[in-house]
């Protein structure tokens, strides 16, 4: 019951390492008992800490892959109108909720990489676009010519 609680509280707030530590201490002592003759079997628990996290980091990669959501909709409106949610600032006064899930997206960040598609969206300089095994973004010196991967395809030829 404890972990369904918490779960559900964990997939919207960041919850403070203490409380996380005390829960996880309560479940180990529910799961293993006080006493080794009345051991309630073998149960592999991992830290709450770093499943609050990936929790959030499914908050955040909801912001991006959901932009018409409503909850998607109040926040973009609040805390980063016009703006990408990737590109945000966190700002001052933001509520518990966001400023539990805004630090969620450096996980994303981490991990994604563009499906260019028309390239219209994609920042040359900025976003991680490409993948030459050691990193996602482009290292060449920045020019002012260019700044979207639209601006380097031929859209008549496809290229």
């Amino acid at each position: 019951m404890i972990q369904a609680m918490s779960t559900y509280t964990m997939g919207v707030y960041k919850i403070p390492a203490e409380v996380t530590d005390h829960i996880h201490a309560m479940m180990a002592r529910f799961w293993w008992g006080q006493d080794e003759a009345k051991r309630k079997g073998i149960w592999v628990l991992g830290t709450l800490k770093v499943f609050n996290d990936a929790l959030l980091g499914r908050q955040s990669w909801r912001h991006i892959s959901n932009p018409d959501s409503l909850l998607n909709k109040v926040l973009s409106a609040k805390y980063y109108k016009g703006k990408s949610f990737l590109k945000t600032n966190l700002g001052v006064g933001g509520n518990f909720s966001w400023r539990s899930i805004w630090p969620s997206k450096g996980l994303l960040k981490e991990g994604i990489i563009w499906r260019i598609g028309n390239g219209s969206s994609v920042d040359i300089w900025d976003d991680p676009w490409v993948d030459n095994g050691t990193s996602r973004f482009i290292a060449s010196p920045v020019s002012d010519e260019v700044s979207h991967v639209s601006d380097l395809i031929d859209h008549n030829a496809r290229e």
